[in-house]
């Protein structure tokens, strides 16, 4: 949902200044001048303008060289925020992001979740309520945003709609594994094309082209058709092998895992081995046909170390289909790269957050 209603009427020159701030250092008068070819009348009028619409602000004074310090001027960051919230089945995790992508206030209340209108007024009413703190203490809320899961599970049989409808301000809603791509562009502003792939209990993946996110199936791309039951009625998926199960023994967790892989345990070693053949099996698949940065991200992703990475990079670039080259992040003609993306336990409510934080800034001309 567009937040147009925000973005003021610039005059023409003033969206120039805008983006020289929100893309630069601060800077005072004399440098936006020379940067932007300016007169001195021209350029205070537009300046009083930016002031007046909260998008700029005062950001100290520049070292004196003998004379007045000169006073700068920034982008301002903290003129609006947006809200991003994720429910888990026992929790309610509400993030304050800013225009600069940074967390401004966080909240986490916890409460099982149940699919009735008792639960979905309590929940509009806990992001209500943080909402309104965030904007009390000086930065507006532009929305809220609802990472809403895809999986068939307790948590995804929630009426995101009977929620939404509840919440004061306006509601976008972002499928939980965008909302992780989202996030990730966040941390990596020149991320253009990628394949973001959560890595936990289940495997999920969303696509990045030309730096919009797209929800993804690559968990359920066939690795064997022999393989064992997928929950999408199919057998031998990427999600059947790559999941954490195929990892723990019963009753064990992630962290136990890793932590007696790391004493050399043989039948882990075994497991984490064929684990990595799977994966890179499939990112070799991905790569037969969108030749992309691969991302990591999820809980196991977080455990994974470098020599691990770079194991499951060489089992990769062993097979033909994955030896292509793309123009992306790094240049061109750069070997696309696998690498451990933010593996945050709350991704998906900071990405969520920031898909509105990304809106807003295009309304603006500030990004594409």
């Amino acid at each position: 949902m567009p937040h147009d209603d925000h973005i003021p009427t610039l005059p023409d020159g003033a969206g120039e200044i805008l983006a020289l701030l929100y893309h630069g250092e601060p800077l005072a008068k004399r440098g936006i001048a020379d940067a932007l070819h300016i007169s001195a009348p021209t350029l205070n009028a537009r300046l009083r303008l930016l002031e007046d619409a909260g998008l700029i602000v005062a950001a100290g004074h520049h070292e004196s060289t003998g004379g007045r310090r000169a006073l700068t001027y920034a982008f301002n960051h903290r003129r609006r925020c947006a809200i991003g919230v994720t429910i888990r089945s026992t929790e309610i995790v509400c993030i304050a992001v800013g225009l600069d992508g940074v967390t401004i206030g966080e909240r986490h209340t916890t409460i099982a979740a149940h699919a009735d209108a008792a639960f979905y007024g309590r929940a509009a009413r806990i992001i209500d309520d943080f909402a309104e703190q965030v904007g009390t203490a000086g930065t507006p809320p532009l929305g809220v945003g609802l990472a809403v899961p895809r999986h068939i599970n307790t948590a995804s049989s929630l009426d995101y709609a009977a929620i939404a409808e509840r919440i004061t301000l306006p509601v976008t809603t972002t499928e939980r594994y965008c909302a992780y791509a989202f996030a990730e562009l966040r941390a990596r502003p020149a991320l253009r094309d990628a394949v973001c792939l959560f890595l936990g209990n289940h495997i999920g993946s969303a696509v990045l082209q030309d730096g919009r996110p797209h929800t993804g199936a690559i968990e359920h791309m066939p690795l064997d058709p022999n393989g064992p039951r997928c929950e999408c009625g199919n057998n031998g998926c990427l999600s059947v092998y790559c999941s954490s199960t195929k990892l723990t023994e019963e009753g064990e967790s992630l962290p136990g895992f890793f932590g007696v892989l790391e004493q050399g345990e043989i039948h882990h070693r075994e497991r984490m081995r064929d684990w990595l053949r799977s994966l890179a099996h499939a990112i070799a698949g991905v790569r037969a046909v969108f030749a992309a940065d691969v991302l990591l991200c999820g809980p196991i992703a977080g455990f994974l170390d470098d020599a691990e990475i770079a194991q499951l990079d060489r089992l990769v670039a062993a097979r033909p289909s994955a030896s292509r080259t793309a123009a992306g992040t790094y240049g061109d003609d750069a070997a696309p790269r696998i690498e451990r993306g933010l593996c945050d336990v709350y991704q998906d409510a900071d990405g969520a957050a920031y898909a509105i934080v990304r809106d807003h800034l295009r309304a603006l001309s500030l990004l594409r």
